[in-house]
């Protein structure tokens, strides 16, 4: 099975933003299994499990296995809620999505509404 790595932000010094972020990733999570579009996203898979067991909440502790995920995975898909033009992690894994030469396709904040991916322009990707 081939999958997708969907990229979004996090980290913030807000829990309540924190929270947010991490329910519109579950949402576009689930928007795309519904449309049979094989997606892993490190803040579904992991953001419980750091709550429950007191893990880390920071890129910099993820990094290595996020990174491992997104080496097998067929392409990029990033969630442009607030906040993810700023955000060091999606920085860090757009920059190593281009260096691993995939695809990268842009999931814009409407997308629980029926919508499909857009390009994402290369002048709104943070610097290489």
């Amino acid at each position: 099975m081939t999958y997708h790595y969907l990229a979004s932000p996090y980290s913030s010094p807000d829990p309540a933003i924190m929270h947010e972020r991490a329910l519109a990733a579950q949402q576009a999570t689930a928007w795309l299994l519904i449309r049979r579009t094989w997606v892993y996203s490190p803040i579904v898979h992991c953001h419980e499990l750091a709550l429950a067991h007191s893990l880390p909440k920071d890129f910099d502790f993820w990094k290595e296995y996020n990174f491992a995920m997104l080496e097998r995975a067929q392409g990029l898909i990033i969630l442009t809620i607030d906040g993810w033009k700023e955000s060091k992690g999606m920085t860090a894994e757009i920059a190593y999505a281009r260096e691993l030469g995939l695809p990268i396709a842009g999931l814009p904040s409407s997308a629980f509404l029926p919508c499909k991916f857009h390009q994402v322009h290369p002048s709104e990707l943070p610097p290489p």
